[in-house]
């Protein structure tokens, strides 16, 4: 009986942490930020209790671009994406 609710208890904490997992918040156009250089920035949300969130949000990827470029805290932690932009001078 021990074995099954060890289980139990495993499996329900294995899906509530995938259930609340890190998460990036809406993805906001910061503008041109120098020469060929654009800016994106967003919010992580969700950081697993008594994680790191610096570390947390260096290696949480959003969309095909990988993790942020930095990680800048501020009541949050925010990541920034500088894309190359040729149209930025």
């Amino acid at each position: 009986m021990r074995w099954l609710l060890a289980s139990v208890v495993g499996v329900t904490l294995l899906l509530s942490t995938q259930a609340h997992a890190a998460n990036w918040g809406d993805l906001k156009d910061d503008g041109c930020k120098g020469a060929n250089v654009h800016r994106f920035s967003a919010v992580l949300w969700n950081i697993p209790w008594g994680s790191n969130w610096e570390a947390t949000c260096a290696e949480t990827p959003i969309l095909d671009w990988g993790p942020p470029t930095r990680c800048v805290t501020n009541l949050n932690v925010w990541g920034e994406w500088d894309r190359p932009d040729p149209t930025c001078k």
